[in-house]
């Protein structure tokens, strides 16, 4: 199966930011290796307050952890995976962080001290990680949050382009044990009031504000809370960039936007997601669509605030005319959905999972917990466990699965 190049997403004369579309307006700025969004931080960050550089001296506003303390699901006290190395160097402050990324190299490891509040404003996007770097905090360590890098940026001056925090071009890189907290303190919102024609919708393509961008091979995240991204806390690949990455035991939560929202944005590649606890995400897990995009997420607990459906794999129209093709190779086993119902903006009937369109190889949803009545019947049903777009069940397969809210055996839904 393949999708039409010629009509592929991330054409810069396509402007709609419909739900389907919610994709494009990243590939743009990943698949040109984001120099626009580069230069727009660079630009702003002459801006910058020195006073905000200084680490323990600022009241910062953050979001509690929503995870479930005594789960594993979410990291924190319950995680016992670190770097195991001694830290090369120790910062607490912005120009600590970009003076040790300045020198840091293969295997180093860079310790973000538990009472930093590294303030990114302004500088978004121009600080280079080399391969086999790691950014650690002290997350769940005594009783520690994790050190703090945060941005209060709200709108990004370059339209249509996602602007991330930090994006990654070297492999192996790893942020572990650390906060990483974007501008919108939010459970939901929607900067034009979620009314009219999402097309029609200019002012989302100036909130575009994400965490961190992988386009480098075999990166993670672990240990991390990230939350309060308009576009993506993590996002992964691009269209000339299928990559590989892991994102566990983390708690990604408060990902607010209307139309984007992500969680963990996956455009292109195979990348494993585990181990986390989502929330308030309008997509916890969203796919873009690619042969090449596929991902496995498993031992996972999505919590009861979604704003859409929380696992995802949207679908690009293929040549042939046949219909569209979702992503390659998912599975979804071994996940725990604690919804039946959105929280916003419509408190409508949710689906937990929905593939839309035809999975080039398959895809699989076993043993997972949903606390949705009973088994999907009918296909691309909005309010079942799972849909997928289309007139009939087509490369799904769904085995061993528990419907409803009373748990079910152990070996079934999230490890608890």
């Amino acid at each position: 199966m393949r999708f039409n190049e010629s009509k592929g997403p991330g054409r810069p004369d396509e402007g709609s930011l419909g739900r389907r579309n919610f994709l494009k307006l990243g590939t743009v700025g990943a698949a040109g290796l984001a120099v626009a969004g580069t230069a727009a931080g660079t630009a702003a960050a002459s801006t910058r307050s020195p006073a905000r550089r200084t680490a323990g001296t600022l009241a910062v506003d953050t979001l509690p952890d929503p995870a479930p303390v005594d789960l594993k699901q979410g990291g924190g006290k319950t995680y016992h995976s670190s770097p195991g190395d001694t830290p090369s160097f120790y910062v607490s402050d912005f120009d600590g962080l970009k003076n040790a990324l300045e020198q840091a190299g293969d295997g180093d490891i860079i310790r973000v001290r538990d009472d930093a509040q590294i303030d990114m404003t302004g500088a978004e996007n121009t600080l280079s990680i080399a391969s086999g770097v790691i950014l650690s905090g002290g997350r769940g360590n005594n009783g520690s949050l994790g050190g703090l890098i945060y941005t209060t940026r709200d709108r990004n001056p370059q339209a249509d382009v996602p602007l991330p925090m930090f994006q990654t071009r070297g492999d192996r890189v790893r942020f572990t044990g650390l906060r990483i907290q974007g501008p919108r303190l939010a459970n939901y919102w929607d900067p034009e009031g979620n009314v009219g024609d999402p097309a029609d919708h200019e002012e989302y393509k100036h909130y575009l504000i994400g965490g961190i961008h992988f386009l480098g091979d075999n990166c993670r995240v672990d240990n991390c809370q990230m939350y309060g991204f308009t576009h993506a806390a993590i996002s992964v690949g691009a269209r000339n960039y299928p990559v590989s990455a892991r994102v566990d035991h983390s708690s990604i939560h408060n990902n607010p936007m209307e139309h984007f929202g992500y969680g963990v944005n996956l455009y292109n590649g195979e990348s494993v997601i585990e181990w986390n606890y989502f929330d308030y995400n309008r997509h916890s897990i969203a796919g873009f669509g690619y042969e090449s995009n596929g991902y496995t997420a498993r031992y996972n607990l999505v919590g009861p605030h979604p704003i859409s459906h929380a696992f995802d794999m949207h679908g690009l129209s293929q040549n042939n005319g046949s219909g569209e093709v979702a992503g390659g190779t998912i599975n979804i086993h071994h996940n725990t959905f604690q919804f039946t119902h959105d929280v916003h903006p419509d408190t409508r009937p949710q689906e937990a999972v929905a593939i839309r369109g035809i999975p080039a190889d398959r895809c699989d949803i076993n043993e997972n917990w949903f606390y949705h009545d009973s088994k999907p019947v009918e296909v691309n049903k909005q309010g079942n466990a799972y849909r997928q777009e289309n007139e009939k069940w087509m490369h799904m397969w769904a085995s061993g699965n528990h419907f409803g809210r009373g748990e079910p055996a152990a070996g079934i839904g999230h490890p608890r």
